[in-house]
């Protein structure tokens, strides 16, 4: 298996994609998988065509993200190209449309049509758009039809923090409210998340939650009961502790998935960036700008682990990681970078929503970091 990636942050979308796609493909040979990045400022539809006309017939996944992470550089305009080539990749990948419509049927297609091409093991990348409605439940409906003999990683698509539209890509096609996913085999790819937060405090309760608006803490106001938890922050300040207070939910391991918030609402209501499970006890949580900076080493070497001479790291990390770090998130990029290998060709995206497993069941988490690691296996799996 060989690698090739490349960045452009030329303005024109039509030279940008295609001077990228040739510098990867250039490394690489023949792709038999291409990962494509963008942000927003370009012109979409004239950057996908110009890196299939270079990739021809490879399989393609990728999606517009928040930012482009290359090396241990982030950069908040450019297109990110990320090919894999080799006799020995067998790749599969799915489309779906109308992600909200039913996102968890959603999810389940897309398993279908990865069954059906006969790989029985391997990693699943997952793009789905990050503004989309329960991406959980698509998360869930995939895994439902392909269980866990597979791994899984990926990230929401998003944007400049505009919010407004965005986009995911397939081989087959371009679109908004959709998911991309690609499964990939023949070659070792190891995966792993973490995020460097932990609970303080006594737990709470969700008492009442509907999709991604929190209503009811321990019985009363969402904002009433977190607020209290900090000595009566008023509400002008929530902006500030929501950034540093996530709040955590853990699983049977101890292992805590996060969910971020993102607005107080007048009738003191908290709108989060992924919906919050009803009836679940969770915890205020904390991280200090060094820990978070650390785990991001730890989770970069346990994906390196176990391969041979690395070929590619991929990277999905949250863009609240990089809002909330400002100029240490540089910091952050470099130690991930040196964990792996400064050799090694790294290529990531600032996402909305980042998809792992702690174990063997995948999540969608925030506040978080998602790595893969692939190249030649020298150990076990």
């Amino acid at each position: 298996m060989k690698a090739g990636a490349s960045y452009s942050g030329l303005d024109d979308s039509v030279r940008a994609g295609k001077k990228t796609a040739e510098e990867a493909v250039k490394a690489s040979g023949k792709p038999a998988l291409t990962f494509l990045f963008t942000t927003d400022n370009y012109e979409q539809e004239s950057v996908y065509n110009a890196v299939k006309e270079v990739i021809g017939d490879s399989c393609l996944i990728g999606i517009c993200a928040g930012g482009i992470i290359f090396g241990d550089q982030l950069y908040m305009n450019g297109v990110g190209v990320l090919t894999l080539a080799g006799a020995e990749i067998r790749t599969a990948t799915s489309f779906q449309t109308g992600l909200s419509n039913d996102p968890y049927a959603a999810g389940e297609r897309a398993g279908e049509e990865l069954l059906a091409s006969g790989i029985e093991s391997g990693t699943v990348f997952v793009f789905p758009d990050g503004f989309s409605s329960n991406i959980a439940e698509m998360i869930r409906g995939l895994y439902n039809r392909l269980g866990p003999e597979y791994r899984y990683v990926g990230g929401g698509a998003g944007d400049n923090l505009r919010f407004f539209k965005t986009y995911q890509f397939s081989e087959r096609g371009m679109g908004t409210d959709s998911l991309s996913v690609a499964l990939v085999s023949g070659i070792e790819i190891r995966t792993a998340i973490g995020h460097g937060w932990k609970p303080v405090g006594d737990p709470l309760v969700i008492t009442m939650a509907q999709g991604k608006k929190l209503l009811e803490i321990d019985g009363r106001p969402a904002f009433d009961a977190y607020a209290e938890r900090f000595k009566e922050i008023t509400a002008d300040r929530f902006p500030e502790y929501g950034m540093k207070n996530p709040l955590g939910f853990p699983d049977i391991s101890g292992n805590y998935f996060i969910r971020d918030p993102l607005a107080l609402n007048p009738d003191r209501t908290i709108d989060f960036v992924t919906e919050v499970p009803n009836n679940a006890v969770g915890s205020i949580m904390q991280g200090q700008i060094e820990e978070l900076i650390e785990t991001s080493g730890t989770v970069a070497k346990q994906a390196a682990a176990g391969v041979d001479n690395p070929q590619f790291a991929l990277v999905c990390e949250c863009i609240s990681r990089y809002l909330l770090m400002g100029d240490d998130f540089g910091k952050e990029l470099k130690v991930m970078h040196e964990s792996i290998g400064a050799q090694v060709p790294l290529i990531g995206v600032l996402t909305f929503g980042e998809v792992g497993c702690f174990e063997d069941v995948p999540f969608l988490h925030n506040k978080t970091i998602g790595i893969a690691v692939g190249g030649t296996l020298s150990g076990g799996f």
